[in-house]
């Protein structure tokens, strides 16, 4: 008998790493977080805006669409927030309520929903995003 071969040893890791978690996500999950699982929308600018088609059955809020932003402050760091499409903004973080005194995105929450993490995982994506672009253009210094 000849012993196993590093590959066939990472093969069956893999293998088992595999079979044991697409059970886990397939029982383990909700629908509605398998849902938001395959569907996450790419963040490319800042405001972005993102609809309830983009997260599936995971949406936390009503309305069905509006716009995420993430604006630095002087304070705290990063105000996120989501803006209906009748203008009306709302808090998706503490900085966005307490430093801004924009109310808690709380007061549009879906009551089937338990949370708005993903809403707000989507924010501070916007925010790297942001910061991402900010630092790309910044000069770099130069030595002397």
């Amino acid at each position: 008998m000849t012993a196993p071969t590093r590959t066939s040893r990472a093969g069956v890791l893999i293998a088992t790493a595999a079979g044991l978690a697409v059970p886990l996500l397939v029982s383990g999950c909700s629908a509605q977080e398998g849902d938001a699982l395959t569907k996450w929308p790419a963040v490319t600018t800042n405001p972005q805006h993102i609809t309830a088609g983009q997260l599936g059955s995971a949406w936390p809020v009503q309305p069905e669409e509006g716009e995420v932003r993430c604006d630095k402050t002087q304070y705290s760091g990063f105000a996120i927030t989501f803006t209906t499409p009748e203008g009306k903004v709302y808090a998706l973080n503490n900085v966005a309520h307490d430093e801004k005194g924009y109310p808690n995105a709380d007061a549009i929450q879906k009551p089937s929903t338990k949370t708005l993490w993903r809403l707000r995982s989507f924010g501070m994506q916007v925010c790297s995003v942001d910061r991402a672009k900010h630092l790309q253009s910044s000069p770099t210094p130069s030595a002397h």
